[in-house]
């Protein structure tokens, strides 16, 4: 059985990339790591190309290509980079985690693979309690068309645990089209086409934070990492990672301590030093109002 990891990550996420490694082998995970380029300037880290293959999209074979292709008529909301995910789906490994550069391994992942063996995908989420609101313009019309319980198999297509079969790239291409057919119902993003292909190719999942008594994955519902350990200790659980999904994670906030778990005591306090000066100088806000007028503007340009 081939098992690894893919990731996609560049210049950009270089830093997250790099602590996502750095945890993922201090949990005692040795599987191989396969690093997509997501587009611009390339990851230069010693650390990461001494850790992972790179690749880039003109490795793939001509039916992947065919695929981003095809994913990129309906998903138009998100990077051309967002879609390189499933690329994983054409490698040569049986089985394979996919993760996302703003996550921190929290134990070693090579025991997800056991949850596997009945199962086409396994993730640990708590995208179910969100009632569609992040995937769908209309979530109640996916309730009517699979069923009242279809919002809760939603996946955070994040990190994923997934055993290969050429059923699944089918199922995917029929999202796509299923996107055509209902252009006002899911949000233009890769999660939610990847969950309609699950609803439509029936794929069996496992959501070990719903059926298992995992933690929360999303860095969102813990103060710090304090909490985290109370957490575990007090229900006798397990929690596989965390995710910084929902923004930019820069360090600013008690719980994204666990981003600086790769460098020294003095590169910590050097970040944090820098961090500390933008948030407290207003300088990240006075940004983020700029790129909202921005983009903004973009969009009023593009309608005329």
């Amino acid at each position: 059985m081939k098992r690894g990891i893919y990731l996609v990550g560049n210049l950009r996420s270089q830093e997250m990339c790099q602590n996502l490694i750095y945890s993922i082998r201090e949990s005692g995970c040795q599987l191989p790591i396969r690093l997509i380029h997501f587009g611009g300037t390339e990851i230069n880290s010693a650390y990461i190309l001494n850790q992972v293959e790179l690749l880039r999209y003109e490795d793939f074979p001509a039916d992947a290509k065919q695929l981003i292709a095809n994913l990129r008529t309906v998903l138009t909301d998100c990077p051309m980079g967002y879609l390189y995910r499933y690329l994983a789906w054409f490698s040569d490994w049986d089985e394979f985690i996919y993760s996302d550069n703003d996550i921190v391994a929290l134990c070693n992942w090579e025991k997800l693979f056991e949850y596997l063996s009945d199962n086409d995908l396994v993730h640990a989420d708590e995208e179910y309690t969100t009632e569609g609101k992040y995937n769908y313009n209309k979530p109640e019309l996916v309730k009517s068309i699979f069923g009242s319980s279809a919002l809760e198999t939603a996946i955070t297509a994040g990190h994923i645990v997934v055993k290969k079969n050429s059923r699944m790239v089918e199922d995917i291409n029929n999202a796509v089209n299923w996107f055509k057919e209902n252009p006002h119902i899911p949000k233009k993003h890769d999660q939610s086409l990847m969950h309609i292909a699950s609803l439509l190719g029936n794929w069996k999942m496992i959501n070990l934070c719903r059926t298992h008594g995992w933690l929360s994955s999303w860095a969102g519902d813990y103060k710090n990492a304090l909490e985290i350990i109370h957490k575990i200790q007090n229900k006798d659980t397990r929690i596989s990672h965390i995710h910084y999904s929902g923004g930019s994670p820069r360090g600013d906030f008690a719980i994204q301590e666990l981003l600086f778990s790769n460098k020294t005591d003095k590169e910590r306090l050097k970040k944090l030093f820098f961090i500390g000066t933008g948030s407290l100088s207003g300088f990240y806000q006075i940004k983020k109002q700029y790129v909202r007028v921005k983009n903004f503007a973009k969009r009023n340009l593009m309608k005329k």
